[in-house]
C-alpha cells in the first residue's frame, strides 16, 4: 500500500486506522475491523483516472463513477479488497465502499470509519479537536456536523451532490431524533 499511495495519503490512511480503532473501541465495535477499513478505505485514492475508469468498468459500476475518481475511490477500494485480496467481509466492505458518501442505513462501523476519515489527527482545520471530542461523545452529532460541511462544500462549488449523501444524512438526522 505504501508504494500505492503518496506519503500523505499513506500517513492520512495510517491516522483513519488509529481513529478508527478508538472510535470502534468507544462505541463497541470490532477493533480489527475498524482499523483494517480505515487502513485501507483509501487504497484506490492515487490512482491515474484511466486505471480509475478501468476498475470502474471492470468491477461493473454505474457510469456515473467514470472520470469522478472523487467518489469512485471507495467503490473501487472495496472491489479491489474483495477480488483481488479476498476479503469477503461485508462488513468491512461497506465501511470502505461507504466512507465518502455515507449511506441511508450505514452501520456504526460505517459511521466510525466515515467520522475517523473526517476527523484523523492529521487533518488540519479549524475545530477539528472540538469535532474530534464531539465524536468521542456523540458519533451521530459528529456524523450530522461533517455531512452538512462536505454538503455546503460541494453545493459552493457548483457540484452535484451525490444521492447517497443526501440519504445517510437524512438517515442519521431521522436516527437523531428518534433518541
Amino acid at each position: 500500500m505504501k508504494e500505492q499511495l503518496k506519503p500523505s495519503r499513506y500517513t492520512h490512511s495510517l491516522g483513519v486506522e488509529k481513529m478508527a480503532s478508538e472510535l470502534a473501541e468507544i462505541y463497541g465495535q470490532d477493533v480489527e475491523k475498524a482499523a483494517f477499513a480505515g487502513r485501507y478505505h483509501d487504497i484506490a485514492k492515487c490512482f491515474t483516472p484511466e486505471v480509475m475508469n478501468e476498475y470502474v468498468r471492470s468491477l461493473g459500476l454505474s457510469d456515473e463513477y467514470l472520470d469522478n475518481n472523487a467518489l469512485a475511490h471507495s467503490k473501487v477500494a472495496a472491489g479491489i479488497l474483495s477480488t483481488k485480496f479476498g476479503v469477503d467481509d461485508e462488513e468491512v466492505l461497506w465501511a470502505v465502499k461507504s466512507h465518502t458518501t455515507g449511506r441511508a442505513g450505514m452501520s456504526m462501523l460505517e459511521e466510525v470509519v466515515y467520522v475517523a476519515d473526517a476527523i484523523e489527527d492529521n487533518r488540519n482545520y479549524p475545530g477539528l479537536k472540538e469535532l474530534q471530542e464531539l465524536a468521542k461523545k456523540d458519533i451521530d452529532a459528529a456524523c450530522l456536523e461533517i455531512m452538512d460541511f462536505t454538503i455546503s462544500r460541494i453545493l459552493e462549488k457548483g457540484k452535484t451532490l451525490d444521492r447517497d449523501t443526501i440519504e445517510a444524512r437524512e438517515y442519521i438526522v431521522d436516527r437523531i431524533k428518534r433518541r
